[in-house]
């Protein structure tokens, strides 16, 4: 039964895989912080341009607003890794479809956290 599962969850990874090359619209982009688990502020931004993810593991931020402009991507089920200027970065893939991705990374100090989450389609 683990080698079914952990088959199930490689061909989920390679469908990720498959429909993220192309160019994405990066719609939005919302940075929420908590401090003691209560929202502290929140700041939206929309329209942030475009990003490509190609098929041999590199991409590229075509509105500079993510990554700068050049990357090195990869991808779990639940993970999508970028690499831009020696270091790597996990983002949780939140949703995933054919044509809308959200990803996001939290940030957690003593008393706070921030969470940055980005919205694209296709």
């Amino acid at each position: 039964m683990s080698i079914f599962l952990l088959a199930g969850c490689q061909d989920d990874a390679q469908d990720i895989e498959k429909w993220i090359i192309g160019t994405w619209n990066i719609d939005r982009y919302v940075q929420e912080t908590y401090v003691d688990g209560i929202i502290a502020g929140e700041s939206e931004s929309v329209n942030q341009g475009e990003i490509v993810f190609k098929k041999d593991g590199t991409g590229e931020d075509l509105g500079g607003n993510f990554e700068g402009s050049e990357f090195e991507w990869e991808n779990t089920k639940s993970n999508l890794f970028l690499t831009a200027g020696g270091s790597t970065t996990s983002y949780v893939i939140e949703e995933f479809s054919t044509n809308k991705f959200v990803f996001s990374i939290t940030e957690t100090n003593d008393r706070s956290k921030s969470v940055e989450r980005w919205y694209f389609s296709k």
